[in-house]
């Protein structure tokens, strides 16, 4: 072998072992941070079954759409029959491209994402250590430093939140930009380039966040710029066809945030030195938060971060206290002053960001760096074996100071062997048809069944109405809630249809997922007691199944392709509140007329018209702030001769199947001719009747 064979040989071994070693460093900080989960990553989840279970859901949904090219991606099998659900929460792309081959080989979507949540710990550390030691020029002071990024107590606080915790493609990308600075080379912003899409496809609010510290660094470096606009617009082009679809959550259901929804998810400073309630170190010397205000990032952190701050001047530490400062600044949100309140008002989509406090992802990026120089400053003044020994009881108080070690859930649909599995796969078997499962939550009372019909889904391949998610469904809300239809054995027999009009085909009934047995009978039997709309009856121990039967031709949601004309009505009139009875009628969506006292069956509202006209149907418009307070039973009436008696529950099933925001219920009448028409409300009920909008349409 010659001798420059011989140097490349020495060199290559040389690198592997500087990569090997700190890579087996952050790898077994992983394992210890998430123990015990590496014994059981096939059938547990880290943080409970709430949004572990929803994100193991998309990344297994996410495979399932990559393995077709993509097609129907948006339209996730939960919260039918709402259209695009996968864009109400995060889409996890970013991350599922990876695990995706994962779902394919194992058919395991719980190995899948502890895969994916073990390597968000590897990434962030070996992510900071290819920065720091990019910008200090030590191995030890980068390997601390990645321990400090990888083990944030703040990242056990999040660690419900898989997206959140892909932070680590920051490093990454400001390693491949501060590269590109350096040499020129364009193959360097291309890194940049594929690690912060990366990096926005893994969690939305990177794509906003990330922002921060890469104007810093171009802002410090000012050069290149043409170069620099060429990515953005790459970027840019990559993230249009996922911000048009959010977009148009936006403009069609009204996903957007308020100041008011800001406040109390924007941190304070004093947060920084708050800690999970769950810590078993500092909790007693430091304040417990709660929420989102749990940012603490731990004491070695924060004193190195301000020594490496205070004594090393260098370009890189100036960038990155400015990095620190502006990003704990931004995480105050609506507490700092009016610059995130400008933003949220003048940025596309900022305002669907409901979470400022999570520009401490951010911030703990630049204070790993900054406790990076500290450490490199440390470690010059120490002889090697005492700068060896000193890393080393760093490291373990890193590791304490971290909080790690989790709390296991089992994932019971990772078992095989339960009557649920036997029923979904009679599931996966039967024709297309949404499903609604029973017992059915609310988002505001979530109990971990939703998120493992949504999780059964995905296999089974029937979109289902229950659903947990960023943003509500509701129908359903609804369903949910006391005054559910399906709790009402007089409503039940219309809420079938209105069920089946939509599109449900199946409906499921888990006896263990209701308070009491005697409560899940008594639903049982109501439902099997509507034969004619049964089509196929099925009992899998604690599950009953039910294929409801088609629905009938002509529903009310068809009736209004009618083309009849809008009447103007000449005044309003109402049993109660009879100073609001002309809001019933001002064509302002917004506005109501309400009973304002429970329903006790002698309630009416009244509309008059200045001559008779054949009305061929009357619609009532509701908002979802009042959705419970539909009528139970409604008598119309036209001059005082009855022409519709009956329950209007399968309209607004279809209504709000429509058009949640302002859910319009259709009543077709018979011929008349009518001067006054009457509706009255003539069942009992414990909420107030509300009505925002009616309208009368002539029969052509």
């Amino acid at each position: 072998m010659g001798t420059r064979a011989r140097i490349a040989e020495i060199a290559a071994r040389a690198l592997s072992v500087r990569v090997a070693a700190p890579l087996a460093i952050v790898v077994a900080a992983a394992v210890a941070a998430t123990w015990p989960l590496v014994l059981s990553p096939a059938h547990s989840l880290a943080g409970g079954l709430g949004d572990p279970v929803l994100n193991t859901t998309i990344l297994a949904w996410d495979a399932d759409r990559i393995a077709h090219g993509l097609r129907g991606l948006w339209d996730a099998p939960f919260l039918f029959p709402h259209r695009h659900t996968l864009g109400y929460s995060e889409h996890l792309l970013g991350i599922a491209w990876f695990t995706a081959p994962i779902v394919w080989l194992t058919r395991n979507a719980v190995l899948a994402y502890n895969a994916a949540y073990l390597a968000s710990y590897v990434l962030a550390g070996a992510g900071m250590f290819l920065l720091v030691r990019s910008l200090v020029g030590r191995t030890d002071a980068a390997i601390l430093a990645a321990l400090v990024f990888e083990l944030t107590p703040y990242r056990l606080t999040q660690t419900t939140h898989l997206q959140v915790l892909f932070n680590g493609w920051m490093p990454i990308a400001l390693w491949a930009l501060h590269r590109f600075f350096a040499t020129g080379d364009r193959r360097w912003l291309g890194g940049f380039v594929a690690a912060y899409a990366l990096l926005g496809l893994s969690n939305g609010y990177y794509f906003y966040f990330f922002a921060v510290p890469v104007l810093v660094v171009v802002a410090i470096e000012h050069e290149r710029i043409l170069d620099l606009s060429i990515a953005a617009a790459a970027l840019g082009a990559i993230a249009l066809p996922i911000a048009l679809v959010y977009y148009g959550l936006q403009r069609q259901h009204g996903f957007e945030r308020t100041r008011d929804d800001l406040a109390g998810l924007s941190a304070y400073l004093g947060d920084y030195f708050r800690v999970s309630v769950d810590a078993w170190n500092w909790r007693g010397l430091l304040p417990v938060g709660g929420g989102e205000r749990e940012l603490f990032h731990g004491f070695v952190a924060l004193g190195f971060a301000l020594l490496g701050a205070i004594v090393v001047r260098t370009r890189a530490v100036a960038t990155y206290a400015l990095i620190a400062v502006a990003a704990i600044w931004l995480s105050l949100g609506v507490h700092g002053g009016p610059v995130y309140g400008w933003l949220f008002d003048h940025v596309p989509g900022f305002n669907g960001l409901r979470v400022p406090a999570r520009f401490s992802s951010v911030a703990i990026v630049a204070v790993a760096v900054l406790a990076g120089a500290g450490f490199a400053w440390v470690l010059a003044q120490l002889p090697r074996r005492w700068g060896i020994a000193w890393s080393i009881a760093i490291a373990g108080i890193i590791l304490l100071e971290g909080q790690h070690g989790v709390v296991l859930s089992r994932v019971p649909s990772a078992d095989p062997n339960r009557w649920d599995r036997v029923a979904y796969d009679w599931l996966r078997s039967s024709p297309p048809g949404a499903a609604l499962e029973l017992n059915v939550s609310s988002m505001n009372e979530f109990h971990a069944f939703t998120t493992l019909y949504e999780l059964e889904a995905v296999r089974h391949r029937h979109p289902i109405v229950n659903g947990y998610s960023g943003w509500k469904s509701l129908l359903q809300e609804w369903f949910a809630g006391d005054a559910s239809p399906l709790r009402d054995p007089r409503q039940l027999p219309e809420a079938l249809r209105g069920l089946r009009a939509i599109g449900v085909r199946y409906i499921l009934l888990h006896d263990d997922t209701f308070p009491t047995a005697g409560e899940a009978s008594r639903m049982a039997d109501a439902i099997r007691a509507q034969r004619d709309q049964i089509a196929e009856e099925h009992r899998f121990g604690g599950t009953w199944a039910w294929r409801l039967a088609p629905p009938v031709v002509g529903s009310a949601r068809a009736q209004e392709s009618k083309a009849d004309a809008r009447l103007r009505p000449d005044h309003a009139d109402a049993s109660q509140q009879r100073s609001r009875a002309e809001f019933l009628i001002d064509s302002d969506l917004d506005t109501r007329w309400l009973s304002g006292a429970p329903q006790g069956g002698d309630e009416w509202i009244e509309i008059a018209l200045r001559t008779p006209a054949d009305i061929a149907r009357v619609t009532l418009t509701n908002a979802a702030r009042s959705v419970y307070d539909y009528p139970r039973h409604v008598v119309v009436e036209s001059d005082g001769r009855a022409i519709f008696d009956g329950s209007i529950v399968s309209n607004l099933v279809e209504a709000l199947a429509v058009d949640e925001l302002y859910p319009t219920v259709s009543i077709d009448l018979p011929p008349n001719s009518t001067t006054r028409l009457r509706i009255r409300q003539t069942a009992a009920s414990d909420r107030w009747w509300s009505v925002h909008e009616v309208a009368l349409y002539r029969r052509q």
